[in-house]
């Protein structure tokens, strides 16, 4: 029987509690924001009066379904088939209208409401990729990305299709500042580095809401196919104000397809020379009242390959399904609520050939083999009554049952997450004020889990961004509360500054902190599947930890292709890491926080061109990083797989006369840090550096088909075995982390896309 026992400090007040000078003076400018000369609240009148307008396109012709959000917030309306829209606004003081269409610019419009107010037009540019679309991740607020004064990266959908894969994971990871971290090199469980920190300290969240546990984490983010995907919006640097636990290297964001704009049918099929099968579909109504997607994957893999011979698959074998169903309920075209709702089942299998199911957790034959279900449901609602307020909820259940050998892994955790959001603008100032409630509870098999652990964690948060009269200076200031049972009160600070210097020059300056409360029993699962003790040496501070970043953003005029060129200088503190101590006793797990503290820090840099309007488009990025840690002796050792050096690029180019579409992504990784062995099973302690390029020609067909064809890791580079003493799987010496770089090498992909209207 596991015991538990908690040896605690005897303090007079959490450090937890205690309001430290960032909370303060974010606080203090909250208060002087409100209080802003000539920035009384605005004498709105009671009475609404119609906005009507048509979304065109550069030739006249009328842009179908286009979006129309009221800046700020969530609200907004779709024109109909004929590009006409109807909106109901309050009259008073000018409003910003965004608009938005697939395929076009956003593009923004100021109205003042009233009897005198007339039809308008909006004439919008195309723009096939996207390149200033909307984000609701850096203030909860849609707006466009130039707007922010939060830095936001946004990958859109049409980006995702240049390296076509069925795993999120591996597209985004040819973003500056991620990368892709392989965790075990048998059943290939990842993870994603924001600029070089473990992924647990990443909140990855679905439409907004944080639903990604850090055990759904290992494998839940394998399940998110990037053709039910929109855009992905990536914050670098912590984002705990908004988002709570979790969001302390920064925030990936997934943004689902919305109803009214899909295809009424899609359908994308592929194959790879490695047997791999993969098909998305997707159906969806006609925009209306009432509009319905429904879409669903599945993808199989079952080829033992075993290039490096060391005995084991060098990819996993998977069988993975997904559906996916989502509402979006806009009576009159006024968007009021949405649903979605979404399972996953995947069986992923690693290990020795001749393995099958009914060597399922003996010790007969080595495999890694982990069954997953997961349900994800998640909703919204705008209410009639204010066109302020906004509430949101999600539930998500995930179950795992797995065996790595011999050693069985059995857990469940369910997260219920509830929002309540408003956010009305006064004059200069746009204010969001929320409450927030999470319960979650976690359930293993694992002598550290003698009981079902249950968490319920209420917050409010407060932000105030405040834009001068000139509109080149914007402000910031955002704070948030969470009560934990055994913390108490974490105060969450954060501090954003956005400065117009010209046109074309853009500082933005963001500071704040960031904190995790871990579930000490989701991570690092295979060590406690033992008959030990687990002692609490004292009682545990969240993990925490404070940022600053600056951004500096320069549009170059080259004749009538600008070039974009985005520099960040970012730096983290991370302190109180909990770590648990095996060497103590035997019989024990011993778990304290870290008396030292971690550093992430460096520089990142990217050029990104559109030439001759879609013709020919390309960008680099380039991260240099030191990521350390220090132990309470001053002693300095960097983190494990954390590149010194990263380096991203990719191109596309259209040959319109054919179609032809060319795409090339390609990364450059530098030396790491990797763990160290004894003999006779030594490695190198510092990988090489090492390049993957992938090529894709994509040809569309006036019928609606669209067939591409790729080629992955064009020059074959592979490491070798990952693994540790293979031919002895069930012995003390054998280990699966030593991966730093790919483990299948040069590979083609065929792959087939319809769509059909919308």
């Amino acid at each position: 029987m596991m015991k538990l026992r908690i040896m605690k400090r005897d303090l007079s007040a959490p450090a937890s509690v205690r309001l430290g000078a960032g909370a303060t003076l974010v606080l203090a400018g909250l208060a002087w924001g409100v209080a802003l000369p000539g920035s009384a609240v605005a004498q709105s009148t009671s009475a609404t009066y119609p906005i009507d307008g048509i979304a065109v396109d550069q030739d006249g012709h009328p842009v179908s379904h286009a979006g129309v959000t009221l800046a700020g917030t969530q609200r907004g309306v779709l024109a109909d088939s004929d590009g006409r829209f109807r909106l109901y606004l309050r009259g008073g003081d000018p409003i910003t209208l965004i608009v938005s269409a697939l395929g076009y610019a956003v593009r923004e419009i100021d109205v003042r409401p009233g009897p005198e107010a007339g039809p308008i037009t909006v004439v919008l540019a195309r723009d096939p990729l996207a390149i200033e679309p909307l984000t609701v991740t850096g203030t909860r607020k849609a707006v466009a990305v130039s707007a922010s004064p939060v830095k936001v990266n946004v990958v859109p959908s049409a980006v995702l299709q240049r390296n076509a894969t069925n795993n999120l994971v591996e597209t985004i990871s040819y973003v500056n500042g991620l990368y892709q971290q392989i965790d075990c090199g048998v059943c290939y469980t990842n993870n994603l580095r924001i600029n070089g920190m473990e992924g647990p300290y990443t909140a990855v969240l679905i439409d907004g809401m944080p639903i990604m546990s850090s055990l759904a984490s290992i494998y839940g983010l394998n399940g998110i196919n990037p053709a039910l995907i929109e855009q992905v919006e990536i914050i670098k640097g912590p984002s705990s104000t908004l988002y709570g636990s979790e969001a302390m290297a920064g925030v990936i964001n997934v943004i689902t397809k919305d109803p009214r704009f899909t295809p009424r049918f899609a359908i994308d099929a592929s194959a790879t020379s490695h047997a791999e099968g993969n098909v998305d579909f997707a159906l969806s109504t006609r925009p209306g009242a009432l509009s319905a997607a429904f879409s669903g994957n599945v993808a199989y893999n079952s080829l033992f390959m075993d290039d490096n011979r060391d005995g084991f698959t060098d990819i996993p074998l998977t069988k993975r399904g997904v559906v996916f169903g989502k509402l979006d309920w806009s009576p009159e075209g006024q968007r009021r609520g949405s649903f979605t709702a979404k399972y996953m089942y995947e069986d992923r299998f690693g290990g020795v050939e001749g393995w099958t199911s009914s060597d399922r957790g003996s010790s007969r034959i080595y495999g890694e083999s982990i069954y997953t279900n997961r349900v994800e449901l998640l909703g919204s609602y705008l209410p009639t009554w204010s066109e302020d307020v906004r509430i949101e909820g999600s539930y998500a259940w995930h179950d795992q049952d797995s065996w790595y050998g011999d050693a069985r892994y059995d857990a469940s955790q369910h997260i219920a997450f509830a929002n309540l959001l408003w956010g009305p603008r006064y004059g200069r100032h746009d204010l969001l004020l929320g409450a927030t409630a999470r319960y979650q509870t976690y359930d293993d098999n694992t002598p550290a889990t003698s009981t079902e652990d249950r968490r319920f964690i209420p917050g409010l948060l407060a932000q105030n961004e405040v834009r001068m009269a000139d509109g080149a200076f914007t402000a910031l200031g955002g704070l948030r509360a969470d009560h934990h049972d055994d913390h108490g009160l974490i105060f969450s600070p954060r501090l954003a500054l956005k400065w117009d210097a010209t046109d074309h020059t853009t500082l933005r300056l963001n500071a704040g902190t960031g904190f995790r409360v871990v579930n000490l029993f989701t991570e690092d699962h295979a060590a406690l599947t033992g008959a030990r003790d687990v002692v609490i040496a004292s009682e545990l501070e969240p993990e925490r930890s404070r940022s600053l970043t600056l951004n500096f953003n320069q549009v170059v005029e080259i004749g009538p292709n600008p070039m974009m060129i985005d520099v960040d200088l970012f730096h983290t503190r991370f302190s109180n890491k909990i770590v648990p101590d095996y060497d103590v006793d035997p019989n024990q797990i011993v778990y304290d926080n870290l008396q030292g503290h971690a550093i992430s820090r460096g520089v990142s840099i990217a050029f990104n061109q559109n030439i001759d309007f879609d013709r020919f488009l390309y960008s680099v990025g380039l991260t240099f990083q030191d990521v350390y840690t220090v132990d309470e002796l001053g002693g300095r050792e960097d983190e494990f797989f954390a590149a010194d050096a990263r380096g991203v690029f990719s191109a596309t180019y259209n040959a319109r006369a054919l179609p032809l579409r060319l795409d090339y992504t390609g990364s450059l990784t530098g030396p790491m840090r990797l763990p160290a062995y004894e003999a006779p099973f030594s490695r190198p302690e510092r990988s090489p550096w090492h390049s993957i390029h992938n090529v894709q020609g994509s040809w569309t067909f006036a019928s609606g088909y669209e067939l591409y064809l790729s080629l992955k890791n064009v020059f074959d580079y592979t490491q070798p075995s990952p693994l540790v003493d293979p031919a002895n799987p069930f012995g003390d010496a054998f280990d699966t982390a030593y991966v730093y770089g790919p483990m299948r090498g040069r590979h083609l992909m065929l792959g087939i896309r319809y769509g059909l209207g919308r």
